[in-house]
């Protein structure tokens, strides 16, 4: 899994090189976990990073590019664990971790481009790799998915230098059910550089 992020990464880089009108961001970003996500860990995350590439059109304020994500959710708990399709019953204090790779196409419509706040909507489209593990002192339940996956999201570029702008946005993820895994969603509150 590592060598296809690094194989992405290097390729973002490639592709933000070669082009003239395009954008790096790098990004770190924070998550709270909705739905059946909350279910299972509920606690707030600051614990991610991003990287996105976007090329601009020329003549319509439109961007489309890609990003790799890393995001990871963390909760202790102390509660019964109870899987009745594996029949096991436990009971301890539990750590429950979500890593979540978004990797995703993205297209964006700004509506101030040539503005020192420019604010935009946009939509990413993709898929999700969510590795989600529940341990108990020695023992371990991991579960790991491929989910189909879309994330709109609202979002600000700020003008505040002439090498890098900063960006803020709010993106909702929805990772939708895999075979036998449950679908996923979580809200990110992202904040970045863009170069």
């Amino acid at each position: 899994m590592r060598k296809y992020i690094v194989t992405l990464l290097l390729s973002l880089m490639g592709f933000y090189a070669s082009a003239q009108e395009s954008d790096f961001i790098l990004s770190y970003q924070m998550s709270l976990p909705l739905g059946n996500t909350s279910d299972y860990i509920g606690a707030f995350s600051g614990r991610g990073v991003g990287l996105e590439w976007k090329r601009h059109l020329l003549t319509t304020p439109v961007s489309y590019g890609f990003s790799v994500n890393w995001n990871i959710l963390y909760e202790k708990v102390d509660e019964r664990y109870h899987n009745p399709s594996e029949g096991i019953v436990a009971d301890g204090r539990q750590y429950r971790y979500m890593n979540i790779v978004p990797i995703l196409l993205h297209a964006n419509y700004y509506f101030n481009k040539d503005g020192i706040i420019n604010p935009y909507v946009g939509v990413g489209v993709g898929t999700y790799f969510i590795n989600q593990r529940t341990s108990f002192g020695q023992w371990a339940f991991i579960d790991k998915n491929w989910h189909f996956g879309v994330a709109p999201e609202v979002g600000v570029v700020a003008d505040v230098s002439s090498s890098f702008n900063m960006l803020f946005t709010i993106r909702y993820n929805q990772a939708f059910k895999a075979g036998n895994a449950s679908d996923h969603s979580y809200l990110g509150f992202n904040v970045g550089f863009v170069f």
